[in-house]
């Protein structure tokens, strides 16, 4: 069990580091969607290394510092799912219930895509897609999935190499 000082060390530089990607996002706008896959390895680090408490304290800390830094829809896209979903997939796979943990996080995504497209229209407008909504949605679903994938497997590298450390 750390200290509470190594707690808040922890925490502290977890948010550095979510918010400097979350910064570097516009900037290398070629891959956003992998950039906000790694800030959502921190809050997790953060349940690992340290508690819930902790991880809490770097998803809202990080979340308040997106807002004063980063572009509003990045900031949106990271307070609406990226952030908090570390959280969530713990506490779906503690179910040990693989039907269960794949209903909850589709659940969660599917209400933070909803909650996202309301927020999105109302600062942008309306949506000219060049695609049906509806094509979109299911490519959507399968995107979800592979980042829970990918999102797993930067999981086990950190605990595998890195956690121990």
């Amino acid at each position: 069990m750390q200290s509470k000082a190594s707690n808040i060390a922890t925490g502290g530089i977890l948010i550095a580091l979510t918010v400097v990607i979350l910064y570097l996002t516009p900037l290398i706008p070629i891959n956003t969607l992998g950039l906000l896959t790694i800030t959502s390895l921190f809050v997790p680090i953060g349940l690992m290394r340290c508690n819930m408490k902790t991880s809490i304290a770097i998803y809202i800390g990080s979340s308040i510092l997106s807002f004063l830094l980063v572009p509003l829809n990045i900031s949106f896209l990271y307070l609406i799912f990226f952030g908090i979903y570390g959280i969530i997939k713990h506490l779906a796979e503690k179910r040990n219930n693989r039907i269960k943990e794949f209903i909850i996080k589709l659940l969660f995504f599917n209400i933070g895509l909803i909650i996202y497209y309301f927020i999105f229209t109302s600062f942008i407008g309306v949506l000219n897609l060049k695609i049906s909504i509806y094509l979109l949605y299911v490519v959507s679903q399968i995107v979800f999935l592979i980042y829970d994938f990918a999102l797993t497997l930067l999981i086990a590298f950190y605990l595998d190499k890195l956690h121990n450390r």
